[in-house]
């Protein structure tokens, strides 16, 4: 097998059971825990360290195959303005980490995962500042189903240090 059908193989195998896990809805332990089990696993590390170091095999899935997993799986910031009926004439400009585009040069939409929010809240901010004319920041906030998001009281917080920046938050679903 060539380096590269090892790689597409790994990446075949490790998807599916990515998929089987509901990957997007795992927190960093257990994710850490998936790591760990696919290093050690000869069908996906093993075939691995056939064409790479044993100690870059873990870096390679976590980074190179799970990065570009969930870039692939992740939601896509127009498509959701679509679903959500918010008009975007002209897109002004794209931003990347954390997605967010700039509509009709006046409307600045930050997509984020909420154990992210902090981060995205001080780009929302910097980059509206940017923006002559600015007449809406608004902060679409997915992923929030566990963990401390699920306690309202931690939510009021986000909303209120972000209305502090003159950011709207939405919680998405």
């Amino acid at each position: 097998m060539t380096a590269k059908a090892i790689k597409e193989e790994v990446r075949k195998r490790v998807y599916t059971l990515a998929d089987a896990a509901d990957w997007n809805h795992l927190n960093i332990e257990q994710r850490s825990r998936y790591y760990e089990k696919w290093t050690e696993a000869p069908d996906i590390g093993g075939l691995l360290e056939k064409i790479m170091p044993a100690g870059s095999v873990r870096v390679h899935i976590k980074d190179t195959i799970m990065g570009c997993y969930s870039r692939s799986n992740r939601l896509e910031i127009r498509d959701l303005l679509i679903s959500m009926s918010v008009s975007c004439g002209k897109i002004t400009r794209e931003y990347v980490k954390p997605q967010a585009i700039l509509c009709d040069g006046t409307n600045l939409y930050t997509l984020t995962r909420a154990k992210d929010w902090k981060i995205s809240l001080i780009n929302s901010f910097e980059r509206a500042k940017e923006v002559k004319g600015i007449k809406s920041n608004i902060m679409l906030i997915y992923g929030h189903t566990s963990r401390r998001f699920v306690d309202r009281s931690y939510r009021s917080m986000i909303e209120n240090a972000a209305g502090r920046l003159d950011i709207e938050v939405k919680w998405i679903n």
